[in-house]
């Protein structure tokens, strides 16, 4: 099993040459860039809890937005760790930092640095994200022989997403019941159409909750053509709270590994 893809789908729902293809026919389906009109998030931190169908404990995951001790002038900046744990930390030992800057004013990332560590290797990932186009270098070294490879892609397109900035770009619109959104996000080095549905309004964990479908598929960078995402085997459901702080409550993802679950356990303000 591979540790990282399953954080990598949490994560979230909670590149190439000089020619330019032509628009594809998804492109028509994009939401307008500009922030909704929900007030902005403030600064907290967010515990969750990872299972397998809600029973065996798997991992845990912190994301602060807004961290006190970060000074990076212009951006705002959100941090993420994670870890397996228990028999999962056993079988299949990860770990994980994420950075991520959004420039101030549209919450658009300009800046993602992710390090993850496995069993096999450490993979560092770096992406910038410019007016036109986001470049991204990958460097993996293996544990045992101490060898490192470089990956550098390049997408040309805009606007992209990290995984931070999609989810803040979700919670800040409307989502009234059958709202559709659709953008692109780039987490690491591989381009996604994350496509996002208003279910309803529930009860969830004894709060009152937005019920969101979240699908995706990967992009073709010289392309541009949608391919399937094999690893999420169908459409994944994300709980919102439905007040002003708008944060995740649970996901829940029928993946690769079968049904892996994020629940919040704690809110911190910072």
């Amino acid at each position: 099993m591979n540790m990282r893809c399953v954080f990598s789908i949490i994560g979230t729902v909670i590149l190439l040459g000089s020619s330019v293809p032509a628009a594809p026919e998804w492109q028509a389906e994009l939401s307008p860039a500009a922030l909704g009109k929900h007030p902005r998030i403030t600064p907290l931190a967010l515990d969750f809890q990872l299972s397998w169908k809600g029973a065996l404990n798997s991992g845990g995951v912190t994301i602060q937005f807004g961290p006190r001790n970060a000074n990076k002038p212009g951006a705002f900046v959100v941090k993420s760790s994670a870890e397996s744990q228990g028999l999962a930390a056993t079988l299949f030992p990860y770990e994980h930092q994420f950075w991520s800057e959004l420039h101030q004013e549209n919450l658009r990332p300009r800046l993602f640095c992710a390090v993850e560590t496995d069993a096999k290797e450490t993979t560092t990932t770096t992406n910038r994200y410019l007016a036109n186009k986001v470049d991204s270098a990958e460097v993996t070294k293996v544990h045992k022989t101490g060898l490192t490879t470089t990956t550098n892609e390049a997408f040309s397109f805009s606007p992209v997403h990290d995984l931070f900035s999609a989810m803040i770009f979700v919670r800040s619109q409307a989502l009234a019941g059958g709202d559709k959104i659709a953008l692109v996000v780039m987490p690491f080095k591989t381009p996604y159409l994350l496509r996002v549905q208003v279910v309803g309004r529930e009860v969830h964990l004894n709060q009152q909750a937005i019920k969101l479908s979240v699908s995706m598929q990967k992009i073709d960078r010289a392309t541009l053509e949608l391919k399937p995402y094999k690893k999420l085997n169908r459409n994944a459901t994300l709980w919102l709270s439905d007040d002003a702080d708008r944060i995740p409550l649970e996901l829940r993802a029928d993946v690769f590994v079968g049904d892996v679950r994020a629940v919040l356990t704690a809110k911190r303000p910072l």
